[in-house]
C-alpha cells in the first residue's frame, strides 16, 4: 500500500529577501500544540505526507521546505544548520505558531535540535527521526564521508545523492513498494535540489557543525525515533546526546529504513502520538552544572 502524496498548495514567507515555502493543514483554532515538520537533506515536506494526513484533523500542522529545498528559494550562499534554524524560527513567528512541537526527519532533526537550542522559548517539544544529531568529530575525516562530499561536489552529484538515498532506504519492504517510495517521495525532491545547496548543506554539517551547544541548551521534552540503518548508527550516538539531554526518550521503528515516515507510517504516527499525549508532560530535572563533551 502506498500513500497519496500531499497535494496542499505551498504558502510563502520572505526572510531576508528569500522566499521560504511551507504547506499547512488542520484547524488554527485547535488548543492542541501545533506541529512543525522539518524535511531532511535534498528532501521536501512530502516525506511527512502520512503525518500531515494523520495529525491535521485535530491540530494545526505546518510542514516547511528548508531554504534551497522543495519550493523554497535557493540562492547562492552557504547553507548551515544555524541558518536553517533561523529560517524556521522566522517562519514560526511569521505565521503565528505558538509553542509548536518540532519534528525533524534526517538532517531536519539536526536542524530541529539547533532550532530548539538557539531559541529555547520557541517550542513545546522536539522529535528527531533517524537523524545524525551527534556525529563524532572524527567522522569528518572518515573515508566514506570524504567520498560522499567529493561525489556531491563533482559532476555526478545527482547519481551519488540518489545512490546514497537508495542505500539508506534499506531492503526491508517489498521491492516494488520500496521503488515506489523512492520514486514518489525521494527522487523528485532530490532532482530539484540544486547542487550548490546539496554540497554546502552536507559539507557544513559534516565538517563544521557542532551540535553540543544546542543540545546543552535544549531543556524541553525530547524524543528520538531511529530506523534500521546500521550505516548511520555512529552518527546518531544517542548515549552522547542523553548526557546533554537526560529528558531524551527513544524508540525504533521495526524493519524499516531511513524513510520510515512513509514506509511504516503507522509506527511513526503512533510513537509521535504517544509523545504528544505523554512525553510533553515529562520534565526531567537537570543538574545545574554543564556536561562536557
Amino acid at each position: 500500500m502506498t500513500v497519496a502524496k500531499c497535494r496542499a498548495e505551498s504558502e510563502f514567507t520572505t526572510h531576508d529577501g528569500v522566499r521560504l515555502a511551507h504547506v499547512e493543514a488542520g484547524p488554527r483554532t485547535s488548543e492542541l500544540p501545533p506541529l512543525v515538520l522539518v524535511n531532511g537533506w535534498t528532501g521536501d515536506h512530502g516525506i511527512f505526507t502520512p503525518q500531515i494526513a494523520y495529525f491535521s484533523p485535530e491540530r494545526r500542522v505546518v510542514a516547511v521546505d528548508l531554504r534551497g529545498h522543495g519550493a523554497s528559494d535557493a540562492p547562492e550562499q552557504e547553507y548551515t544548520m544555524a541558518g536553517f534554524a533561523d529560517d524556521v524560527a522566522w517562519q514560526c513567528r511569521a505565521i503565528g505558531l505558538e509553542k509548536p512541537v518540532v519534528i525533524g526527519h534526517s538532517l531536519g532533526g539536526a536542524v530541529a535540535l539547533e532550532l530548539c537550542g538557539r531559541y529555547p522559548g520557541l517550542a513545546a517539544g522536539l522529535v528527531m527521526i533517524d537523524s545524525m544529531v551527534m556525529a563524532p568529530p572524527a567522522m569528518r575525516d572518515h573515508p566514506d564521508a570524504r567520498r560522499l562530499l567529493e561525489g556531491i561536489g563533482g559532476p555526478g552529484y545527482l547519481a551519488v545523492s540518489q545512490a546514497n538515498a537508495w542505500a539508506i532506504g534499506c531492503d526491508f519492504d517489498d521491492p516494488q513498494r520500496r521503488r515506489e517510495i523512492f520514486e514518489n517521495y525521494i527522487l523528485g525532491p532530490c532532482l530539484r535540489t540544486p547542487q550548490h545547496v546539496a554540497y554546502s548543506a552536507i559539507g557544513n554539517f559534516i565538517l563544521d557543525h557542532d551540535p553540543v551547544p544546542a543540545a546543552a541548551a535544549c531543556r524541553i521534552p525530547m524524543a528520538y525515533i531511529s530506523a534500521d540503518v546500521p550505516a548511520i548508527e555512529t552518527g546518531r550516538d544517542l548515549e552522547r546526546l542523553r548526557r546533554f539531554c537526560p529528558q531524551l526518550v527513544t524508540a525504533k521503528t521495526l524493519l524499516a529504513g531511513h524513510f520510515n515516515t512513509i514506509e511504516v507510517a503507522e509506527q511513526v504516527n503512533a510513537m509521535i502520538e504517544r509523545f504528544l499525549a505523554v512525553g510533553l508532560r515529562r520534565r526531567t530535572m537537570r543538574p545545574e552544572h554543564c556536561w562536557t563533551s
